[in-house]
């Protein structure tokens, strides 16, 4: 019986590579130092921001800390009272009279004291109303004591305004006449203040601009 015998053989041989690759990726490590340079600048602005705006609300670099806490507080009471207090006959009067006590406290005293400014209505002879201002030197005032008072203005009238709107929409009919009075008295101390900013901002520049003909004048009479 034959016997057949089958031979492999198998030469493998290793291919060289003569080919340089240059690799895809960009291992150079500038540009991702740039963008860390940025996003590290980004959050030392952002930290700075935050700063200034806790600065700006600082009490203890207040002129008048004292007065300042009182806004606060004639500003906060009446709406806490208004949240807390379930029962409509006493919120009524109490809510009533705690409003209008920071309504006029504000308007004739505080003004003055922490942006020198306060605001008043009278009556001409045709019956009509005018609205009256009396500014004082804001030299003294400071940017915390500003921030203060605008603060209980603007965010005492959205607070109403809110108050309002949910007992608008929440069809709570006994309650929503308390809102709407709270609202307006914020609402007409924050457009008194207003107006009396925009007429001593103009007493101002017409103040520099008689300063600055007087000036000129001066130099005229000086150069003849």
């Amino acid at each position: 019986m034959e016997s057949n015998s089958l031979d492999f053989k198998i030469n493998i041989q290793p291919k060289s590579i003569t080919e340089h690759v240059e690799p895809d990726v960009d291992l150079t490590v500038d540009k991702y130092d740039a963008v860390y340079q940025n996003t590290q600048q980004e959050e030392e602005v952002e930290a700075a921001n935050k700063d200034l705006l806790i600065q700006e609300y600082d009490i203890t670099q207040a002129a008048h800390p004292y007065y300042c806490v009182a806004a606060l507080l004639l500003t906060s009471i009446p709406g806490l009272t208004f949240i807390l207090l379930q029962d409509v006959i006493h919120a009524y009067p109490l809510v009533i009279i705690l409003q209008l006590a920071q309504f006029l406290a504000l308007k004739n005293y505080l003004g003055l004291k922490l942006i020198g400014l306060r605001w008043w209505i009278e009556m001409d002879i045709k019956g009509e109303q005018k609205w009256m201002f009396q500014t004082q030197s804001q030299e003294q005032s400071n940017k915390v004591d500003k921030y203060f008072f605008w603060a209980c203005l603007i965010y005492g009238t959205l607070f109403w305004c809110i108050m309002c709107l949910g007992d608008f929409f929440g069809f709570k009919i006994f309650w929503l006449p308390l809102p709407i009075i709270c609202f307006v008295l914020s609402l007409t101390n924050l457009q008194g203040f207003y107006k009396c900013r925009g007429e001593h901002k103009k007493k101002l520049q017409q103040l520099k601009r008689e300063m600055a003909k007087g000036g000129m004048n001066i130099v005229g009479m000086i150069m003849k």
